[in-house]
C-alpha cells in the first residue's frame, strides 16, 4: 500500500479501457472531493480524466 503523505494511491493494476468494475459497495473518498462507490470506480475516473486522484479515506467524503 503506497501512501503519498496522508493519501493512499489506489491499486488499479492494468485496467483496460472497457474494464467493468464490480458492483460491491465499499465507498472511498478521492482527493477530487468525490465519493466513489469503490476503489475500481476511482481507478476508472483516474484513467478517463488522466488525473492523479488519490484516496483520502476508505469511506464517504
Amino acid at each position: 500500500e503506497e501512501k503519498s503523505g496522508l493519501y493512499r494511491k489506489p491499486s488499479c493494476g492494468e485496467m483496460s479501457a472497457m474494464h467493468a468494475c464490480p458492483m460491491n459497495f465499499a465507498p472511498v473518498c478521492g482527493t477530487d472531493g468525490n465519493t466513489y462507490p469503490n476503489e475500481c470506480s476511482l481507478c476508472f475516473q483516474r484513467q478517463n480524466t488522466k488525473t492523479d486522484i488519490l484516496i483520502t479515506k476508505d469511506d464517504r467524503c
